[in-house]
């Protein structure tokens, strides 16, 4: 069988597709896929938005270290910050806030740096039988982020997250309330629910806070104190689990007291 030139041509053409298909296959499996220059802002970037979070930071750092006066220098900074963030490495992202705020304080990402640094104190807590320090710190970080920037745009989160922190706060109280239960001291119980009452005026879970101050102002003859906490149950909780049953114990409550009186 004879090829005349054109042929000729035509298989060099087909071979050289299929070599440059090769290498592209071949790079882009080897990390290839982020055609930004090694230290520049935009392939660190790139990284992120590809959810390769680890050579992100590794970008990233490069670039603020060798660029530290550039105008991408702080949104580098943050963009670090959140990738620690996604990574769930809430200590280090903290710390990487921290910086931004520290080395760019006239950087207008000051404020979602210091928005996102009280997320990632919040975060690190974890399950309810943990320590719970990172709830104190994120409550104190977003009092003084509502201070500083009260009209901001995360202002709608924070408060929702301050509900959260004291939702943690308060079922923390209630788990040890529940072991003076056991430990058949209600006296200390009547005493951990009022502080809650007291201090986490914002949690979703007070009504069960009423309900068991209630009871164990009962087991202590402290009447008058569990009237007024399933009062309030009854008139402020309509919706509660626990309302009917702090109703029927306050009419047995009634009941004693009209007895007593006769």
């Amino acid at each position: 069988m004879k090829f005349n030139s054109a042929h000729a041509r035509s298989w060099v053409i087909v071979w050289l597709a299929a070599i440059i298909l090769l290498m592209a296959v071949v790079f882009s499996g080897c990390g290839a896929g982020n055609p930004f220059p090694t230290g520049s802002f935009e392939r660190g970037a790139l990284f992120k938005e590809q959810e390769k979070y680890p050579e992100a930071v590794s970008s990233l750092e490069a670039f603020v270290r060798h660029n530290p006066t550039d105008t991408l220098a702080a949104e580098a900074q943050f963009l670090k910050g959140e990738s620690y963030m996604d990574m769930e490495e809430y200590p280090l992202a903290i710390v990487e806030f921290q910086i931004l705020a520290k080395d760019y304080p006239t950087s207008p990402r000051v404020e979602d740096a210091m928005f996102q640094q009280g997320k990632a104190y919040f975060l690190q807590v974890g399950r309810v039988e943990r320590d719970i320090t990172g709830a104190h710190e994120a409550r104190l970080h977003f009092l003084k982020f509502s201070q500083l920037y009260p009209q901001s745009e995360h202002m709608d989160e924070v408060i929702t997250t301050m509900q959260d922190i004291s939702d943690l706060m308060t079922l923390k109280r209630l788990e040890q309330a529940q072991v003076f239960h056991q430990l058949h001291k209600p006296n200390a119980v009547v005493m951990i629910l009022g502080e809650v009452l007291k201090n986490e005026a914002n949690s979703r879970l007070l009504d069960r806070v009423y309900w068991e101050r209630g009871q164990a102002a009962e087991i202590v003859l402290k009447l008058d104190l569990a009237v007024e906490m399933y009062e309030t149950l009854v008139r402020d909780y309509p919706e509660s689990e626990y309302r009917d049953d702090a109703a029927d114990a306050l009419r047995e409550l009634n009941k004693y007291f009209d007895e007593e009186d006769e």
